[in-house]
């Protein structure tokens, strides 16, 4: 079972954590290791990642509902979207884009349906508007990405173009393709979000310099090192520190 936040009292006078989380012997690895087997314990207890794998429509929604969002927020959305639809587990990609063109449209789905009018992050369209989309240029790419099990498959090929596709909508981000490949089931990636990133910069005591990709590097070493996946390892992190964990 995952520990959760325990209290850690400042040290004086410097006002950080114990100074033995930062013995200037250990390196920055040792420290992220150290305190995961602190706070978050032994992987053996850590819960299941967020998984869609037979869904790339539910892999859409709450990549898309995730973004600057509440975790509660995105639940309800797919809850929602499960009640509409009897096959939600299954849908493809081009079964969303249906149902939202049953629906009268991305906005009218949004409004009707999901009943969540909130907006991509930095633009003013519904967030259904840039899941249709997304969905659509995956869906006419020379090999078409149309289920999770394509998507997965092309990860693995190293085919750029998916990436490229669903980066292009407006108001999608790196985050928004890491959260659409883990929920599909691609283990190896990592969302180095506000939450994730807040954890590592204080464990190092160093946020000014952490930047996403030395986090990313950073959670590969430690996943590595405790011989589990980084989707895994971000998930415990993320639940540790979530404030409704």
């Amino acid at each position: 079972m995952i520990n959760r936040r325990r209290s850690r009292l400042p040290c004086e006078p410097c006002g950080l954590y114990p100074r033995a989380r930062y013995d200037p012997d250990m390196t920055e690895l040792d420290r992220l290791l150290k305190s995961i087997a602190e706070d978050i314990g032994d992987p053996s207890g850590w819960g299941a990642p967020v998984e869609f794998r037979g869904s790339l429509a539910l892999c859409a929604l709450n990549s898309a509902y995730s973004l600057r969002g509440s975790s509660a927020a995105a639940t309800n959305v797919l809850a929602r979207y499960r009640e509409y639809s009897s096959t939600a587990d299954t849908d493809s990609g081009p079964d969303l884009m249906e149902a939202m063109d049953g629906a009268g449209g991305p906005a009218d789905f949004a409004r009707d349906i999901l009943r969540n009018q909130s907006k991509l992050p930095g633009t003013n369209r519904v967030r259904p508007e840039g899941i249709y989309e997304g969905l659509s240029r995956l869906a006419t790419l020379t090999t078409a990405v149309d289920t999770t099990e394509r998507l997965r498959t092309s990860v693995a090929a190293g085919d750029t173009s998916v990436k490229e596709a669903w980066l292009s909508v407006k108001g999608f981000g790196d985050l928004a393709w890491s959260y659409l490949i883990m929920n599909a089931g691609v283990g190896t990636e990592t969302k180095p979000d506000v939450m994730v990133q807040r954890y590592i910069a204080r464990v190092l005591d160093d946020g000014k310099n952490l930047t996403s990709a030395r986090t990313r590097n950073l959670l590969q070493r430690a996943a590595a090192a405790l011989n589990v996946e980084p989707r895994d390892l971000d998930r415990a992190i993320w639940l540790h520190e979530s404030p409704s964990s």
